[in-house]
Parts: structure tokens; C-alpha cells; sequence
């Protein structure tokens, strides 16, 4: 059995690299929408869908779409003590961490990660041609973390799947049994889980999916659900604030992401990636 577990902070203090952009309420309805898209992703491929957060108000919105919530004790004060708490109470015995800013990951990703991560931890094979989908991820990488070929131990050690996110830390973790690694959350993690998977002697899977690599942090990244994730309750909500995109062909980049509101004198107010306000008289 799998458990999916979305850690989310409170609300308060949520996405405020985007504070520049969106006024703190938007930041709580966007934070909101990803963790539906992320809920409505994993939670086919799991038997149980938790939310552990400090924050009351969101705990007991998402049980009423059917999350388990968990309640954050208050002295824990970082994201790695969170986790472990909610792998300790869940009673799965695999668990999938997937963090709550990840809108664009897909259906036919996650299906076919658990087929593969399946058959790996229960073959210790290498491989991955024959799914029970259409649609293929990039790869999926096995590393056999033993030094003897013949040596079974491993099997024993359990397994993980990783997916990096683009700046080096880790968007998905699914762990077999749930607590064969520590987690090893924020900062560059995708190597820290590496490492301990290694220094454990456990099996690992390595999915490097571009969609699955998109955290939703900066005002850029909101331009990536513009052109990957127009079939998303995230790119609804940002459509529906006026945040727009326009395509770029030069070295300044591939996109300018702006939201358009209209003001008291009947002007439009353009706000651009850079966080500079210009004013231009509508025609």
C-alpha cells in the first residue's frame, strides 16, 4: 500500500518569492489550486492521499475532498521533522512525498513511475520496455548500489524513486518501505537522497521528467503553466487574475510573464517579470 503525502506550510507564509507579484491573498488561493492538481495526480496511484500542514484552515478545507489531514505539531520546525512525522503516522508501508507546487505532473507519468519503481523493487530489474501505459517518462534510471552482483542484501535495504526538481532539489520521492532512507528535504536534496540511498545500500530509480522538474517558486516558473499546463485548475486560477504571457525571441529570454488590471482612471497597469509598473492609456 502507498500513502501520498503533500506538506504544505502555513499559510502566512507561503510562496514569498511571489509577494512582488501577487498580493498575499492570490498566494494562498494559488498554493490552494497546485495542491489540487497534485492531489487530483497522485491520488489514483495511491490508496491514501495525507496533508500535514500547521495551518487549521487548510487542513480542514482539503478533507472535505477527501485528504487525510495531519496536524503538524508545533515544536517541529522544519520540513524534514514534518515529513517524518506524517511517514510515522501514516500506516502505509510505502510512502510518495510530493511536494505541493508541482501543477504540471501527469497522470501518465505517475502510472508509469509506479510500474516501473515496481517492477525494480520487486524484480531488481533493469528493465523498463514493457508498461502498462502508452506514454513513456524521459527515462527511468536504475542504480544498483551493490558492490557484489550476486548480492541480494539489497532487496532487503528496500527502494527509492527520485525526481529532480531543475534547481537541484527533489520533486517526487517514493520510498519502498517507507522508511528505508531519511528524508532529506530543501537545499540541493536531490544529492543528499543520493547519497543516503547509497550509504544504505538501497535500490534507487532515478525519473528525470521535465514536468515533474517544474516547482511553481518564482514569477517565471508561473510562465511554464502558461505554455505546459493550460488543462490545470492552476493556469485557470492565474487566467482568471489577469496574469498573461508573451512570447520572446531574443537572449532575454523565452517569455515575459505580466497580469493586467484596470485601474480607477480607466488605464491599464501592466506589472512585468522584473516587478517594474508601467501605465499605458488604453485605445
Amino acid at each position: 500500500m502507498i500513502a501520498a503525502i503533500i506538506p504544505v506550510s502555513p499559510l502566512s507564509s507561503v510562496k514569498t518569492r511571489l509577494k512582488e507579484f501577487l498580493t498575499p491573498k492570490e498566494r494562498i488561493e494559488l498554493i490552494k489550486t497546485m495542491i489540487m492538481d497534485t492531489y487530483e495526480k497522485v491520488s489514483p496511484i495511491c490508496d491514501t492521499c495525507y496533508i500535514i500542514s500547521k495551518d487549521n484552515e487548510l487542513l480542514n478545507e482539503f478533507s472535505e475532498y477527501g485528504i487525510v489531514p495531519i496536524k503538524e505539531p508545533h515544536e517541529i520546525n522544519n520540513l524534514n521533522d514534518a515529513i517524518d512525522y506524517a511517514i510515522n503516522y501514516v500506516k502505509e508501508d510505502s510512502v510518495l512525498i510530493a511536494p505541493a507546487d508541482i501543477p504540471l505532473i501527469k497522470n501518465e507519468d505517475l502510472k508509469s513511475i509506479l510500474y516501473n519503481f515496481t517492477n525494480n523493487a520487486n524484480n531488481n530489474s533493469n528493465n523498463t520496455n514493457d508498461r502498462n501505459t502508452t506514454y513513456n517518462v524521459n527515462s527511468i534510471t536504475n542504480i544498483n548500489n551493490s558492490n557484489n552482483a550476486n548480492n541480494n542484501s539489497k532487496a532487503n535495504n528496500g527502494s527509492i524513486l527520485l525526481c529532480p526538481s531543475r534547481g537541484g532539489g527533489t520533486n517526487l520521492l517514493l520510498m519502498s518501505p517507507k522508511t528505508c532512507i531519511s528524508p532529506k528535504f530543501e537545499g540541493f536534496s536531490y544529492v543528499k537522497h543520493l547519497e543516503e540511498a547509497i550509504s544504505r545500500d538501497v535500490d534507487i530509480s532515478i525519473v528525470p521528467s521535465f514536468y515533474m522538474s517544474i516547482d511553481v517558486n518564482t514569477v517565471e516558473d508561473l510562465g511554464e503553466i502558461f505554455i505546459h499546463g493550460k488543462n490545470t485548475l492552476t493556469y485557470n486560477y492565474l487566467k482568471k487574475i489577469g496574469i498573461i504571457v508573451d512570447s520572446k525571441h531574443s537572449s532575454a529570454g523565452r517569455f515575459d510573464v505580466k497580469r493586467l488590471t484596470h485601474s480607477l482612471s480607466e488605464n491599464t497597469e501592466i506589472i512585468t517579470l522584473d516587478s517594474k509598473v508601467r501605465k499605458t492609456a488604453k485605445n
